[in-house]
């Protein structure tokens, strides 16, 4: 999960396109934008969700990234 929160959430949204829906479920909407070079870990630090959410919001993108593994979420901030 770590190399995924140094990416562009352009890139990770190509890749995963269900990762836009999920950051939409958090009020951050990244998706749409056509450069998306900020980095997923920088995304979350700017919204400063509240941890549980935050835990939430991580814990269902990296499900999203690896579905048939147990990973577990980062913790950000």
């Amino acid at each position: 999960m770590e190399k995924y929160l140094n990416k562009g959430i352009k890139e990770i949204i190509d890749e995963f396109p269900d990762v836009e829906h999920i950051l939409s479920e958090y009020g951050i909407g990244c998706g749409p934008r056509n450069v998306g070079i900020c980095q997923l870990k920088d995304i979350v630090r700017l919204h400063r969700l509240p941890q549980d959410q935050e835990q939430q919001l991580m814990a269902k993108i990296a499900q999203n990234i690896y579905p048939d593994n147990s990973v577990e979420a980062p913790q950000i901030s």
